[in-house]
């Protein structure tokens, strides 16, 4: 077990590029703590857990560690790079008049070292916010597109989904961003924000499929179909969309049968019960906000940022507050209500800039 521990960490301090003598003074100072608290009467599995995993190990020593300055090929193209870049900037700008989009190259700097300096499949999740900006600016310049072109920052997450997801898993987890996709097609191109907001129910219906037994699966699916068909029902025939909209109460019902939907607020304590009671009385204030918007105002294409709440809230009760950790969810409204209301999806995007200055300012 000792060996393994050892071997770990110094993959971990290879891989971090710490220099050797560093890596053997580590191997050295852990290797004896290690005996130290075996002499002790500690298992292994509680030496691991004194010492802290490898990362763990890094993390807490990161300051102190000297990264080995190795003089390579990719190193040196990284360091030139801002200089190819600024070249290859005024050969766009004098000679073919393309100042605008040609400082795009400089996107190339953070662009080599994530190729040149990152695994494979980190590098790939890393570069995604670049392509995806550029992607989104060609559309925009070229095509004018600039709504809806903002949904191929979608693709960032679904990289890293892609990526880092086992197959089974694949389609519950993608089913998100193929439900936003799929709701504002609908709503863009064919002005059906009522009932494209529907296709959010694949989301639910894809989770279930998880479950073991068949005949829940059968149940929770029925409901789901019942409701759908009597909400669209009601909405078509009658013209009673709102009345058609009870039809989702046949799911809830459907949980509280079979014993997968309860609630446990009475068994928590004071604090705890009165964040379970928040985020509840927020989840369904969110849900009737955005169904009065949407039936009131038809505000199907805008009010759906109202769900942003949730897990805005969630992070403040349940997390210790940290601007950052809310930053993504505050740019993401400032973007699309800059871009929907305003028509200001082409210098909108600058809100995600946030995210990063937020971290910045937070860990300085």
């Amino acid at each position: 077990m000792k060996r393994d521990y050892l071997k770990q960490l110094k993959e971990a301090l290879i891989e971090y590029q710490a220099s050797k003598k560093d890596i053997d003074d580590i191997l050295a100072d852990y290797d004896q703590l290690y005996d130290d608290a075996l002499s002790s009467g500690k298992t292994d599995e509680e030496v691991w857990q004194m010492l802290g995993t490898p990362k763990e190990v890094i993390a807490d020593l990161r300051d102190t560690l000297q990264l080995k300055k190795e003089k390579t090929i990719k190193t040196k193209i990284i360091a030139i790079m801002p200089f190819i870049s600024l070249i290859a900037f005024f050969i766009l700008g004098f000679y073919q008049d393309l100042w605008h989009p040609g400082w795009l190259v400089f996107l190339a700097i953070p662009m080599s070292a994530i190729l040149l300096q990152t695994r494979l499949k980190d590098g790939i999740v890393a570069l995604m916010p670049f392509l995806s900006v550029i992607t989104f600016l060609i559309l925009g310049w070229g095509y004018n597109l600039w709504h809806p072109g903002w949904l191929v920052f979608l693709s960032i997450p679904v990289a890293a989904i892609l990526l880092n997801t086992s197959l089974k898993d694949l389609p519950v987890a993608l089913s998100p961003f193929v439900a936003v996709v799929a709701f504002f097609i609908l709503g863009f191109y064919y002005n059906l924000w009522n009932p494209g907001w529907l296709v959010f129910f694949i989301i639910p219906m894809l989770g279930i499929l998880h479950e073991k037994n068949i005949i829940k699966v059968v149940l929770y699916e029925l409901s789901f179909l019942l409701a759908i068909g009597f909400y669209l029902y009601m909405g078509y025939a009658e013209g009673s969309w709102a009345f058609g909209a009870l039809g989702f109460l046949l799911p809830v019902a459907t949980g509280l049968i079979l014993g997968d939907v309860h609630f446990i607020v009475g068994d928590l304590n004071g604090t705890e019960r009165k964040k379970a009671i928040t985020m509840l009385s927020l989840v369904i204030v969110a849900a009737g906000i955005f169904l009065a918007l949407g039936f009131g105002l038809n505000g199907w294409g805008w009010a759906w940022q109202v769900f942003l709440l949730i897990p805005v809230v969630a992070i403040i009760l349940f997390d210790k507050f940290r601007l950052t950790a809310i930053m993504p969810f505050i740019a993401v409204i400032l973007f699309f209500s800059l871009g929907f209301f305003l028509g200001l999806f082409h210098v909108s995007w600058l809100a995600f800039l946030l995210i990063p200055i937020t971290a910045i300012i937070e860990n300085a």
